[in-house]
């Protein structure tokens, strides 16, 4: 008896119909999943306490940055080559990638990972061995899922299925934090249905990919070009990752300041989902650089100009109308002993926020494959933000450890945007005019919190949050329309055509109130 043929691989979608589409459903996930993420970690951080919720964070960045340190760019580098080899139409050469990089996943990077958590992570033993058999060796193994969808752009799928992960995990933890209130519980908790659900986009994949996915190779037998473009990546992604992390909670620890740990933990993951709305929303622009590019100069560099100008002022509007109201209802939503975070979040989010309208520099660094650059700009980085630390965080603790995140932040985000300003000769002024917006916001913000806040202290917090919001907002607009800092007439067209067609009513009549007149 005949065995049945194999049915065809489906069709590969094109680029333009994958880009499309996923970036619709990215945007879709990132609606849901900020509030959900946000309502969730209150009901963590209330129950935790601000001792219980640091030493979670704690235990998160410690699997992370070993996570991220094990990897060794393997990801991206599965990706790039997977993407040509099967553009090319080489079948078997994406099943020995594919099999070569879960050897590496298996038999390298999940032990490793195994060891680091086994030696650092203090928890109960059956909770250690779930997180790592559910945490690092499941993840190890279908990691490669969401990898393998997107070189088939399939994004959009990426994205829906993350949306149906999220609210999984997120009721995951809600349902341990409410029976067993611990930070060990909760990370276990989070890590192993994280780990779990990884199994969805595999299913999704053709079977011959699924087969290759299963069946580990050597990971020597992986080409010697896949390595050279890994390792260096790798190394760059850890470092940056230690520059946009949490990781000064490690100092805090280092200190014994426990509260100050759970404080900083607090404030920074909040100025981090304050944020995450513009980030997605300009974040599909970003991966048009690298077709600009190829155009030539001019429209590479006013794509650069646009970019910022936009960003600047999406996210100059988000600090000044969202970060007063939310920072002064961070006792009221978080609990009293939370209160201290308040000072903290404004401060962070005000530059995180210089970071969002610097992304459009790093999108044009890395379209002009400039990755040696970019890892040289993370090690400057990373280098200050450890000084300041080791300076600062034994003087003021929970406020040095913001000084340290503050001043990594910004010479990594500065400093890329000063390469490309000079790269595509853009002068000073046009430089100013674009972060204007952002920059003026941050001020305002601060005025706003920590000048004008003493004369609401009285108030009832939801009343303080709206005299905040209602306050820094209507300046940021008065400053926009005097000092003629807004979007152009040609910005403001490419957004409402942008957006969709029943959107484009509100969008055309919103967006002159921050647009410059004439």
């Amino acid at each position: 008896m005949t065995a049945e043929p194999e049915p065809p691989e489906p069709a590969r979608r094109g680029v333009g119909e994958g880009l499309i589409s996923g970036t619709a459903w990215t945007a879709l996930h990132v609606a849901v999943s900020v509030p959900i993420a946000f309502l969730v970690n209150v009901v963590v951080a209330r129950s935790l306490g601000t001792i219980d919720y640091g030493r979670l964070a704690i235990l998160t960045t410690v699997l992370a940055l070993a996570t991220a340190a094990a990897s060794l760019g393997v990801g991206p580098a599965l990706m790039q080559f997977v993407t040509k080899a099967t553009e090319a139409n080489r079948t078997q050469e994406v099943h020995r990638l594919v099999a070569g990089t879960q050897g590496y996943n298996l038999l390298v990077a999940a032990p490793a990972v195994s060891l680091v958590v086994w030696l650092v992570v203090d928890v109960s033993w059956p909770l250690l061995a779930l997180a790592i058999v559910f945490g690092i060796f499941g993840p190890a193994l279908l990691q490669v899922g969401p990898v393998l969808l997107a070189t088939q752009h399939r994004s959009d799928r990426v994205a829906q299925l993350a949306i149906v992960s999220n609210l999984a995990i997120q009721a995951a933890v809600v349902v341990t934090v409410l029976v067993h209130p611990t930070s060990a519980a909760v990370w276990v908790a989070r890590i192993v249905a994280t780990g779990t659900l990884m199994v969805l986009p595999m299913l999704v994949l053709s079977p011959r990919l699924r087969r290759a996915a299963v069946r580990p190779g050597a990971p020597w037998s992986l080409p010697r070009a896949f390595w050279a473009f890994a390792i260096p990546t790798g190394a760059a992604a850890l470092v940056s990752q230690l520059v946009t992390d949490r990781v000064q909670i490690f100092f805090l620890e280092r200190l014994g300041d426990a509260a100050a740990v759970g404080l900083y933990a607090l404030a920074f993951g909040l100025a981090a989902q304050i944020l995450a709305p513009v980030q997605a929303a300009v974040g599909p622009l970003l991966p048009a650089f690298a077709a600009l590019r190829e155009r030539g100069e001019r429209p590479a560099r006013e794509a650069l100009l646009r970019v910022t100008r936009v960003a600047s002022v999406a996210t100059g509007c988000l600090l000044a109308f969202g970060l007063p109201a939310l920072a002064a209802l961070v006792p009221w939503i978080y609990g009293a002993e939370f209160a201290p975070a308040a000072g903290y979040f404004v401060v962070m989010a005000c530059a995180a926020g210089m970071v969002v309208v610097g992304s459009a520099s790093y999108a044009s660094l890395m379209a002009r494959l400039r990755g040696g650059t970019y890892l040289r700009i993370n090690a400057v980085a990373l280098v200050v933000m450890v000084g300041t630390a080791l300076v600062a965080i034994p003087w003021w603790h929970a406020w040095g450890a913001v000084a340290s995140m503050v001043l990594g932040t910004l010479v990594r985000a500065l400093t890329m945007v000063a390469l490309e300003v000079r790269e595509y000769r853009v002068s000073g002024p046009q430089l100013g005019a674009a972060f204007a917006p952002v920059t003026a916001a941050s001020l305002i913000v601060c005025l706003v919190w920590f000048v004008g806040g003493s004369a609401v202290a009285a108030l009832p917090a939801v009343l303080t949050a709206l005299v905040g919001a209602v306050t820094s907002g209507c300046a940021f607009l008065v400053v926009l329309r005097l000092g003629r800092l807004g979007l152009k007439d040609e910005d403001r067209e490419s957004l409402v055509a942008s957006v969709p067609g029943r959107l484009r009513g509100p969008a055309s009549a919103l967006l002159p109130t921050v647009s410059r007149r004439g």
